[in-house]
């Protein structure tokens, strides 16, 4: 006995098998028809659907065999499956590789085996449809494309659940993704705003409640512009209107809100337009940071400096008058540089009790004046830091060769672009402890004296804050792209308030762009025709899903679409989340499926099981209308002998051949079919008041088939029997007694010389 190898994909196969969970399952009456029929077709004791396993052959179907399953050493499927078409053992009794294989010295006897493989969607092998026989036998060609036929069916029923079992997985995995969105958005550190083009809060999240005091429900009872602090709406709505018109694509601005409890807090606020598919504004996506605390001490740094500008000036003037009148009051010289004294005490005090750092550097780099707030931050007292130099207090020693230079640089030549700017730099406490500082210089001048002022701010806590929220952007904008499907959020004027990558993906316009557009401008008119019934259901609160087709750059997309309606704490819908799945592949397979049920592969004609749904169809018309109609029965005549003389390949094109004659002699309003082999119908609808017209639809077949052609190189002549039944106004047949009269009228025709038709 010789045992099967495996297959060079032997590991892949198992796991396609094993992943189908019908191992040991219940038998399906689907399957089990088709061994019946096969075995009745066929003329065979047994016909199984076998499955071949790691050890063992397992029967999902069994006709005629007394067991479930059988050894895989002793299995003759396992010899079936390595071949790509049918395998056939005529005499396994003188077959070398079955003669003493338990299966043909014993039960159930295997003389004659025939097994065609069943494949997954990926052409794994399966397992087998296969026909047994006690009895030796040939098996002709044409039982071998019947044996294909049957196989076909059987593959489709394992391969459609294969289907089934990754739709099962893609939206198990859909539905996971979208869940990690929202926890996303809910936990984002920095407040994150959907906000519809009046104004109304649509959707917020944790943070910007805690920012402005109100809570989700408050909120969505108000306008941005109710909350926002009356000196900045102005230049906020400005900004607005520029998004509307498209003169930017997004702004920053400082502004302050009105928290519920009355009191003032400044935000950064970052503001985008979503549009919707007509470019109309959808909604705005607003990002807030907190900077409260840093702009109070903008604001008492500014005071202080003000107030020192103003008293300089006013200061200055009084030294001019003083000296332009200094022969005639000298006794007003005491007065003024005791006045100068106490201002300079003041200045003193103001300097000492400022929030920022306040250090006054010399030509030499040396300390010449440490606040309180330089003695905080940096940990140094006065009396440490006088005298030293700046550069070996607040800048570590990696970095302190460049910042001596640049402020050797300025000391010597001055940098009047520096001068009142910004500038961002890592400085060091006593204890080596390093952060990032905000600093500002200017230059003060005494006699000849040239003297650096630096107001120094801490500002790594700040710094820290604007990385995490950086961080949760990034991480937010990276887990909505890398979904599988196409997600968005629309306002209920249909503009675009959310979007992820699959929208350039598939459109290939930009996020900016896209975020300043509506659905409708996306879609041809066809398509917004069909799906606005959807969307206004969405918009009064009803969730929906339907299929669609879509025109992308990957070509035309058969898509999945959940329209989820967002209902505020009211009850009223502020939009609603838009979810589009590519089911491209399913559909497909869903339309294939369903022309294989109903066509003949051959001709492309409907098969018997379609023609027998249009004959019932057909004959109730006829009914309901009190309209004659006649079905024709057409033979070919001399098949056998053309098939016989020519080979299996050149009776197919015969049969197309045929097919295509048939379907040209026929009215739009007329059905053909090919029912078996070389037996074809033809359903005639709306004859008239006479029997002319199918009389008339034969005639014509049979004088098209009397020219000679020229099939598959050969000059062959054709001729058909048919046979025609008619039915008229007021007779009761089924359909299966109107086929049967039209056969019998063709065996008439055939009777009487062939070539000619008959009327029963």
């Amino acid at each position: 006995m010789q045992v099967a190898a495996l297959p060079d994909n032997e590991t892949e196969r198992l796991y396609a098998l094993h992943n189908l969970c019908v191992l040991d399952t219940e038998p399906e009456e689907e399957l089990d028809r088709i061994t019946r029929l096969a075995a009745r077709h066929f003329d065979v004791p047994i016909c199984l659907i076998s499955l071949i396993d790691q050890n063992r052959q397992w029967f999902k179907s069994n006709v005629g065999l007394n067991s479930t399953q059988s050894s895989r050493k002793e299995s003759f499927c396992a010899h079936a499956i390595l071949h790509w078409g049918a395998f056939i053992v005529p005499d396994a009794d003188k077959d070398e590789r079955f003669a003493d294989n338990p299966a043909v010295t014993g039960y159930p006897f295997v003389r004659f085996y025939a097994g065609y493989p069943i494949r997954s969607q990926q052409g794994y092998a399966l397992g087998t449809l296969c026909l047994i026989d006690t009895r030796t036998r040939t098996f002709s060609d044409d039982e071998k494309a019947d044996l294909h036929d049957f196989a076909v069916m059987v593959q489709t029923y394992f391969q459609t659940l294969e289907n089934e079992q990754h739709i099962d997985q893609v939206e198990r995995h859909l539905a996971e993704t979208e869940a990690i969105f929202q926890q996303v958005f809910a936990q984002a550190a920095v407040g994150i705003a959907i906000i519809s083009p009046q104004g109304q809060w649509l959707k917020v999240n944790t943070s910007l409640c805690k920012l402005v005091g109100y809570s989700e429900t408050e909120l969505q009872a108000l306008t941005f512009q109710q909350i926002t602090f009356p000196d900045d709406l102005q230049i906020d709505l400005q900004h607005l209107d520029q998004l509307i018109r498209g003169d930017i694509a997004t702004y920053t601005l400082e502004k302050r809100y009105i928290r519920s409890n009355g009191q003032i807090v400044w935000v950064e606020l970052t503001v985008s337009l979503m549009r919707d598919a007509q470019g109309q504004p959808l909604h705005f996506i607003s990002v807030l940071s907190d900077i409260d605390a840093r702009k109070q001490a903008e604001f008492a740094l500014a005071d202080l400096r003000h107030n020192l500008e103003q008293r300089v000036e006013i200061r200055t003037a009084e030294m001019a008058v003083a000296i332009s009148q200094l022969n005639h009051q000298m006794e007003k010289r005491i007065e003024i540089q005791q006045e100068l004294q106490a201002e300079k005490e003041r200045f003193q005090i103001t300097l000492e009790n400022a929030v920022d750092a306040f250090i006054e550097i010399d030509q030499d780099g040396q300390v010449v004046a440490w606040n309180r707030a330089a003695e905080h931050i940096f940990g140094w007292s006065r009396n440490e830091a006088l005298g030293r130099k700046a550069g070996e207090m607040i800048i570590p020693a990696r970095r302190r060769r460049p910042y001596w230079a640049a402020l050797k640089r300025y000391l010597k030549q001055g940098q009047s672009g520096t001068l009142g700017r910004r500038l961002q730099i890592v400085a060091c406490r006593k204890d080596g402890e390093e952060f990032i500082a905000e600093l500002t210089l200017s230059e003060n001048r005494i006699g000849e004296q040239r003297l650096v002022d630096a107001f120094v701010q801490d500002v790594s806590v700040r710094e820290a804050a604007k990385k995490e929220i950086l961080e949760h952007r990034r991480l937010l904008k990276a887990v909505t792209d890398h979904l599988p499907a196409l997600i968005a959020y629309v306002d209920t004027s249909l503009r675009y308030l959310f979007i992820n990558q699959v929208f350039q993906d598939w459109f290939g316009i930009s996020a900016e762009a896209l975020l300043a557009m509506r659905v409708t401008d996306l879609l041809e008119e066809s398509t917004h025709l069909q799906i606005s019934p959807y969307m206004d259901r969405a918009l009064a609160g009803e969730q929906v899903a339907f299929d669609s087709e879509l025109n992308t750059l990957q070509g035309c997309l058969h898509v999945h679409v959940d329209f989820i309606p967002h209902i505020d704490e009211l009850g009223k819908v502020t939009g609603f989340y838009i979810q589009v799945q590519d089911i491209t592949q399913r559909k497909q397979l869903e339309n294939q499926l369903a022309f294989e049920a109903s066509h003949d592969q051959l001709t492309g004609l409907p098969n018997r099981r379609a023609f027998m749904l249009a004959l019932d169809a057909a004959i109730a018309r006829a009914k309901r209308h009190q309209q004659p109609m006649a079905l024709l029965f057409l033979d070919l005549d001399g098949f056998k002998q053309l098939n016989d003389a020519h080979g299996h390949e050149f009776g197919d094109k015969v049969l197309q051949y045929f097919a295509a004659t048939i379907s040209a002699a026929s009215r739009e309003t007329d059905t053909v079919a090919r029912l078996a082999g070389d037996e074809f119908t033809m359903i005639l609808e709306d004859l008239g008041d006479n029997d002319n017209g199918a009389i008339q639809v034969a005639q014509r077949i049979l004088e098209q088939l009397a020219v000679p052609s020229l099939i598959d190189g050969h000059s062959v002549q054709l001729s058909s029997s048919i046979g025609i039944a008619l039915t008229h106004s007021g007779d009761e047949l089924a359909a299966e007694l109107l086929l049967a009269k039209a056969d019998a009228a063709m065996y008439q025709a055939k009777a009487a010389g062939k070539g000619r038709f008959a009327l029963n």
